[in-house]
């Protein structure tokens, strides 16, 4: 009895050595267990993760390979691959397409002996430095020197305009209506969503009234997403009036 103790034992050892050898030689990567987590930045916006060898601590990838980071808030943030170096960025996640801004997937050189070295905090810019578009009044530029007031930028999803703020609780909001930045006071306790669900016939008036072109083209976004990233700031995507919708 003692010996077919001992032969299930060796048997289970054998097949737990041989698993380990077809996900490290076959595969090239062994995969931690796949979690969900949540997205704080969009309401119910969850994604899985997972964390290969080698990656630097508190690296992620996304089930499509991208480099993911947490943020001291909570909210989930993109990385990008280059020059064997993960690269931190201010794209949350689900702000935009990872492909189509320029990011790089994460990859592991089985000859890697040592883990990917991680630098400094940078914004990467999704596309190469594009020139303003004609219709665009140089007064849209003086949000980059606003620093102490904004830190993100995010499209409204209606009317489809530039918004910007700092912080989960803001002191004041910015929305691009043609010809100026609408400023928005936040009242106590306030979210932007909060804010942004107030002003909203605000907004629609003074974009209609100003003959303000709404921001849809793909274009457009892309301009406003590039110019994000050269400002330093974070990059949030498609926003709602709804308080739930953006932090």
């Amino acid at each position: 009895m003692k010996k077919d103790f001992l032969r299930k034992k060796l048997s289970a050892r054998a097949i737990t050595a041989f698993l380990v050898l077809v996900l490290t030689l076959g595969a090239g990567v062994a995969y931690a267990q796949p979690i969900l987590v949540m997205q704080p930045a969009y309401t119910g916006m969850q994604f899985y993760i997972q964390q290969p060898q080698c990656i630097p601590a508190n690296w992620f990838t996304t089930f499509d390979g991208y480099p993911v980071w947490r943020g001291a808030d909570g909210v989930w943030f993109y990385g990008s691959f280059s020059n064997n170096t993960i690269v931190q960025t201010n794209f949350i996640v689900g702000s935009v397409v990872p492909s189509h801004a320029g990011l790089s997937p994460y990859v592991v050189q089985l000859a890697a002996a040592s883990p990917v070295p991680l630098t400094q905090t940078v914004a990467v810019a999704p596309v190469a430095v594009e020139r303003a578009p004609m219709w665009l009044s140089v007064n849209f530029m003086a949000l980059g020197n606003w620093r102490r007031n904004v830190d993100r930028v995010g499209l409204l999803a209606r009317p489809s305009i530039p918004v910007a703020w700092r912080g989960m609780w803001p002191q004041v909001l910015y929305a691009w209506t043609g010809s100026s930045w609408y400023q928005m006071i936040a009242n106590e306790g306030e979210r932007p969503g909060d804010v942004l669900r107030r002003n909203l016939y605000v907004l629609t008036r003074l974009t209609h009234q100003n003959g303000n072109r709404q921001w849809r083209a793909p274009e457009d976004v892309a301009f406003l997403t590039n110019r994000t990233a050269q400002w330093g700031f974070i990059w949030m995507g498609i926003v709602g009036p709804n308080p739930t919708r953006v932090y």
